[in-house]
């Protein structure tokens, strides 16, 4: 225990040397407490559809705290461009046919050199170190500034390892803040030009001062262990954002019921395709034809033939009425089964079940975090065996024509077993 006392009072005084040696002058510092870590790891693998086991059998095995160097870049760019602006301008041509004079106009462009200036002042944020790109990348490459903490208030746990810096300053800004500045130094200089005809527009190198501010960002990484395979969340400092590098265990038969589902829900949308296909056309060809001839008869006939027209076009307007009342009193039916057969086949995966009982503090997760509440126990997932969901697979149409043969699903507990009222007798709920 002294020994362990001893190795953490070390480092805390090895991470401040590091502070003052790199000029640290602020920073985000490790701020999300341990029950919202827990929350986090839950919301990740419910996020994911995991297998409903993993709540009971995985266990989060460690939380490690990290202290990453970077650099706050202000940059003020300037960039020289020249063009040429297109002029319109109308020319006269003659040209003497010896009898007579001919002459024509013929518009023409005439091309002006011209020059102008782009500037901008850009604040650009780049990684210190080479093993925590990604995670910078990930959450703080558009950090806001003001969200800094400075150095007399930036704390960190004294078991925070800090790493070290070995990016240097100048590949940081080659790599990351002259390609942006240089980038938006181009588009501002398009759009200066962006309403005039231009071409050949040419840029003279960009001019770019900085201003350098050194900050420590922290980062958690806690460690999720599922069947001998162990996970990295990684999570920044204020709990806002997180990710993890390898591919959580999927629920695979959950996936491939959803998949099912889906793909009934587009048989029956191609059956009343079909259906609606195949309703008859009204066949009105010749009646337009007639309208047309009647109508350009009255020209000649002082208006007398109008009366064909309006007969014909009665005839029309009935053919495409029955047509319309036809095919929507056979789309409306068809189209509400499906409607019916989306929402209650609705399907919610058992590890999304089971999420409220974690935010609720029943449950924790086992390892570090298992008492963090003294009213929490860890999950057992034969508990909630009657969380289930059905493999539409079975619930196919007969034929085009037919009725689809429908399988519903109990929002609460999943359970097919729904009596003829459509409520669930396992737990009584009205469907």
């Amino acid at each position: 225990m002294h020994c362990k006392t001893e190795s953490i009072i070390e480092r805390a005084i090895r991470n401040a040397k590091i502070a003052a040696k790199e000029n640290i002058e602020s920073g985000i510092p490790l701020s999300t407490q341990r029950d919202k870590l827990h929350q986090i790891v839950i919301n990740l693998l419910t996020e994911n559809i995991v297998p409903l086991d993993v709540f009971e059998k995985g266990e989060v095995v460690h939380e490690g705290h990290y202290c990453i160097p970077a650099y706050i870049f202000t940059c003020n760019g300037t960039e020289s461009f020249n063009y040429e602006v297109g002029n319109d301008r109308t020319q006269v041509y003659t040209k003497d046919l010896g009898d007579r004079v001919e002459t024509w106009e013929k518009t023409v462009t005439e091309w002006v050199p011209s020059n102008g200036t782009a500037s901008t002042r850009e604040t650009i944020f780049a990684p210190g170190n080479k093993n925590m790109t990604k995670q910078f990348k990930q959450f703080y490459s558009k950090l806001n500034t003001k969200s800094l903490i400075d150095i007399e208030d930036l704390a960190f746990p004294a078991d925070v390892e800090t790493c070290k810096t070995d990016i240097p300053l100048s590949t940081a800004f080659d790599e990351y803040a002259v390609p942006v500045v240089e980038s938006i130094l181009k588009n501002k200089a398009k759009n200066q030009i962006s309403k005039q005809t231009t071409t050949g527009l040419t840029f003279g190198g960009a001019n770019i001062t900085k201003e350098v501010t050194r900050i420590f960002l922290g980062i958690y990484r806690v460690v999720f262990k599922y069947q001998d395979k162990e996970y990295s969340i990684w999570i920044s400092g204020d709990g806002s954002k997180w990710y993890c590098d390898e591919r959580l265990p999927s629920d695979t038969a959950f996936s491939k019921a959803a998949k099912n589902r889906e793909s009934e829900i587009e048989e029956k949308t191609r059956a009343m395709n079909r259906q609606l296909d195949a309703i008859p056309k009204p066949k009105t060809g010749v009646l337009t034809f007639f309208v047309i001839i009647c109508t350009i008869g009255a020209l000649f006939t002082y208006g007398v033939s109008l009366i064909g027209t309006i007969i014909f076009s009665v005839f029309k307007s009935k053919a495409n009425k029955s047509y319309t009342e036809k095919y929507y009193a056979t789309e409306r039916p068809l189209k509400r089964e499906i409607d019916d057969f989306r929402s209650n086949t609705e399907m919610i995966s058992p590890a999304q079940n089971v999420s409220s009982l974690f935010k609720s503090g029943k449950h924790s997760l086992r390892g570090i975090y298992a008492n963090l509440s003294k009213t929490s126990t860890p999950f057992l997932a034969s508990d909630h065996s009657s969380i289930k969901y059905t493999d539409y697979s079975s619930a196919k149409s007969t034929s085009d024509n037919a009725t689809s043969v429908q399988t519903w699903a109990c929002k609460r507990c999943g359970d097919s077993n729904l009596s003829s009222t459509r409520s669930c007798k396992s737990c009584g709920v009205y469907k």
